[in-house]
């Protein structure tokens, strides 16, 4: 991971400098040939997958009409299926999972979607593969949108106002990554296993949960801000990915909040048309939940974080207050209510880890 890092911090430098010393005509050719190296330099194996899956969803999408929609689904599925062999192989230490798939196969299967749909811009393949490989985000996203990609890459002015933002985000990435690090690696493990010992596994379970739900959360918000200062230099625009989520209110509102990329990813290509086919929304809710969890990890016990999470959905969204009549204006009521809210949904989601690991034993148990 440190060989990683030094070779990402040297891409940086030398990739903000060549995107704005050569012609703005050449910017995708850079973009490509810069994104295709760094990703061979740090994970062979990720680029041949990478390359191989690239040229089959962009011949998917030159295809005509009539034989598009059979083109697109072949792609999609090939594309999917060997994430979930990699994501199977690397569970079974059969081999090191290739680095960025999750989010180039991501990439692929809305390039073709929107491709089938009609909702493209003609474009290169050039500069499809500077969106694909655009090494900012390779890494740790966010899942960026190819339109919205196109537009900056063929629009990019000089901007030192963007480009100070840039500067400023980055800082405030490292410093958070930092600080964080310390405040909660350091200082709060340190505090905990001086004051909390328990011989329960469950409140051991939770304590640890508390911990990497922090931990979690300060990392890559902190990428976040690195990889969104990054772009904005280069400027490029690259969609916020958290939003203060254990600030939400409900469950519901904790997935808008969290990896905002990967959910809207999962509404607009799972959830919205799983619930148009069906009728079933709630179906579709699960279905979303679950492809987040195997997203993480290909295993029972997240595939049962994630009908864990859509379970809490489905009821906030049936038996839920709406607030209604003259509560509903009262202020005091109101600040209540959302402070209540914000409390039990910290509590259901620090729960997701624990209560997971006993109904995962328990099935195993029974399995045995």
């Amino acid at each position: 991971m440190e060989f990683v890092s030094i070779v990402f911090f040297g891409w940086v430098v030398s990739f903000i400098a060549i995107v704005w010393l050569i012609p703005g005509r050449y910017t995708q050719y850079i973009l490509a040939i810069f994104g295709i190296t760094f990703i061979f330099i740090i994970a062979p194996i990720a680029g041949i997958i990478l390359l191989a899956e690239s040229l089959i969803c962009y011949y998917a999408g030159k295809q005509h009409r009539k034989q598009q929609w059979i083109y697109t689904l072949l792609s999609i599925s090939l594309v999917f299926t060997a994430f979930l062999v990699c994501k199977y192989l690397a569970l079974k230490n059969s081999i090191l999972f290739p680095l960025g798939i999750a989010y180039f196969t991501f990439r692929l299967i809305h390039y073709v979607q929107e491709k089938y749909k009609n909702r493209l811009r003609e474009h290169s393949f050039t500069e499809f593969m500077a969106y694909i490989t655009f090494f900012p985000t390779y890494l740790i996203g966010p899942i960026n949108l190819f339109p919205e990609f196109l537009q900056d890459l063929r629009r990019r002015r000089w901007d030192e106002t963007k480009f100070s933002y840039g500067i400023e985000r980055m800082i405030y990435g490292y410093a958070q990554l930092v600080i964080g690090n310390f405040l909660i690696n350091f200082l709060l493990k340190n505090w905990v296993s001086e004051n909390i010992v328990s011989t329960s596994d469950f409140i051991n379970q939770f304590v640890y949960s508390v911990q990497f739900w922090l931990d979690l959360y300060v990392r890559f918000s902190a990428y976040t801000s690195i990889v969104i200062g990054i772009s904005a230099m280069a400027g490029f625009n690259v969609q916020e990915n958290f939003n203060y989520p254990f600030f939400a209110t409900n469950i519901r509102e904790f997935w808008q909040r969290w990896h905002m990329s990967l959910t809207n990813w999962c509404r607009e290509y799972i959830y919205v048309p799983l619930a148009a086919i069906t009728r079933k929304p709630f179906l579709a809710i699960g279905a979303t939940m679950v492809t987040i969890g195997i997203w993480h990890e290909l295993s029972f016990r997240y595939i049962l974080w994630g009908i864990y999470h859509s379970l809490g959905i489905i009821i906030f969204e049936k038996y839920s207050s709406r607030n209604t009549g003259k509560l509903a204006q009262n202020k005091i009521f109101v600040a209540l209510s959302k402070s209540v809210g914000v409390c039990v949904t910290i509590i259901f989601v620090i729960l997701s880890f624990p209560i997971v690991s006993i109904i995962n034993d328990l099935i195993m148990n029974l399995l045995k």
